[in-house]
C-alpha cells in the first residue's frame, strides 16, 4: 500500500469518526431544546446565515488540511 492509499484510508476513517461525533452532538442539542420545550426542529428554523457560517468554517478546515500537505 502506497502513502496516498494510505493517506486516503486515514482521512477516511477520520472524516467518518468526525461526522459522527458532529451527529451525535447536533442530536444532543437537539434533544435539549427539546426538553426545554422549543419544539422540534425543521430545516425552516435553521437561518441560512448559520448554514453558511459552517460551510465556510468547514471549507477553512479543508484548506487548512491541504496546506499542511503542501508543506510537509
Amino acid at each position: 500500500m502506497n502513502a496516498r492509499q494510505k493517506s486516503l484510508i486515514i482521512g477516511a476513517v477520520v472524516g467518518a469518526t468526525l461526522g459522527a461525533l458532529g451527529g451525535y452532538l447536533f442530536s444532543r442539542g437537539v434533544e435539549a431544546t427539546r426538553e426545554e420545550g422549543a419544539g422540534s426542529l425543521s430545516l425552516r428554523s435553521v437561518p441560512a446565515g448559520e448554514v453558511v457560517k459552517l460551510f465556510i468554517a468547514v471549507m477553512a478546515v479543508l484548506r487548512g488540511i491541504a496546506e499542511l500537505g503542501e508543506r510537509l
